[in-house]
């Protein structure tokens, strides 16, 4: 994957991943062979192939299991695990899960180098920065989405309920393992949601403020593959198919192209309005980040810079279409995508009857929504939101 040349975390990916080839990745990471102890940090997920690898992974070392965790995860849950006298004799932390989980072990490592509580280390105007590298970590991801494994970002809920994203390159993973079998039990509405956020990804990189031909080059690349491959997932999920397994490992590189893209440019609008959508009616993340993604991919087609990528897009797709018909067709195609996976795409479908659209105000000043191109008024915002009643 010639696209992890512009991320520095070390990409390893396996159909299925033993205990002991686990061990040994840890080991590397941490830089030490005998007594490691390692700190699992794991979601409640049923998925077999996670509870086997962490059971053959005890067989080779000392494991401890921290599983304090929620969607959108939280302060205070975090710094329960951060503060069990189990955690300080960590050499490596481990994440395996959904991007709520990778999320917690970054934060997780995080403290362990610098200190302090996370609370110190959210809002626009942090108390503590970080400063030092985190202590060794390694992700593994168990949906094809968040890109988690290979961004210097978490999203965290404060005690105030507000959602905030840290950020910094000492966060990175050392080593991100993208395991196909660990996505064998994911139903169909998660990879519908999940692949959508993988999507939003790399749409968002495309039409942001930081974008460089780089980077767009390996978003448009992870859209098309997502484009490719998703419907197929999702078919062959529902239709227990035995191409489940390959096409699971297709849609993990998918995602993780994207994370690479966004980790260097950041996320746009669709994903600071997809924070009020999380905050004040707890819509899933995935959900939440496709719900606007129509409004704001028409607006973003209104940037030439934008349009040549994204009619690039299309045009894979429909060869013989103009600029301005492919761009056309890649929007209708996106939009028959999320109608045949169930994506809410209006109020009523999620159960909110929206009385002022000013509650998506406190958006405006997201650094998120301050990267979109071209860039979003108050009137603009407001456009997006009353088109989705």
């Amino acid at each position: 994957m010639i696209e992890s040349l512009a991320s520095s975390v070390h990409i390893l990916s396996f159909a299925d991943l033993s205990g002991k080839t686990l061990a040994q990745i840890l080991q590397f990471s941490a830089n030490k062979e005998d007594g490691l102890t390692v700190c699992a940090v794991i979601d409640g997920a049923p998925i077999p192939a996670k509870d086997t690898l962490l059971e053959e992974l005890a067989g080779c070392t000392q494991v401890r299991i921290f599983n304090e965790i929620q969607p959108n995860p939280r302060s205070v849950d975090i710094m329960r695990m951060y503060e069990d006298p189990r955690f300080a004799s960590c050499d490596v932390v481990l994440g395996i899960g959904g991007g709520s989980t990778l999320d917690s072990a970054k934060a997780l490592a995080m403290l362990a180098a610098n200190g302090g509580s996370l609370e110190e280390y959210l809002t626009n105007k942090p108390k503590r920065h970080i400063t030092e590298r985190s202590k060794p970590l390694v992700l593994i991801p168990t949906t094809a989405g968040t890109g988690s494994e290979v961004t210097k970002v978490g999203v965290y809920t404060a005690e105030t309920g507000r959602k905030y994203t840290l950020g910094s390159p000492l966060m990175t993973a050392h080593a991100a393992v993208l395991v196909a079998s660990l996505l064998d039990t994911v139903p169909p509405s998660l990879c519908a949601a999940t692949g959508l956020d993988a999507l939003d990804h790399a749409l968002e990189s495309i039409w942001n403020k930081n974008s460089t031909p780089i980077t767009r080059t390996i978003a448009r690349q992870a859209a098309i593959d997502i484009l490719e491959t998703l419907p197929k997932l999702y078919k062959a999920i529902k239709g227990q198919s035995p191409e489940r397994r390959e096409l699971s490992q297709a849609m993990l590189t998918a995602s993780t192209k994207a994370g690479i893209a966004f980790n260097i440019t950041g996320t746009a609008a669709g994903h600071a309005i997809s924070f009020v959508l999380s905050e004040d009616w707890h819509v899933p993340h995935g959900l939440a980040c496709a719900f606007t993604l129509l409004e704001i991919f028409d607006r973003a087609a209104q940037d030439e810079t934008n349009r040549t990528e994204l009619a690039s897009i299309g045009k894979h797709f429909h060869p013989t279409l103009s600029t301005g018909q492919a761009i056309a067709a890649l929007r209708g195609d996106i939009a028959t995508l999320m109608q045949d996976l169930g994506i809410p795409t209006r109020f009523a479908d999620i159960g909110v009857e929206l009385r002022d659209p000013s509650v998506f105000d406190r958006c405006l000043d997201d650094p998120k929504l301050l990267n979109q191109k071209p860039s979003l008024s108050r009137e603009d915002l407001h456009l997006i939101i009353e088109a989705k009643r």
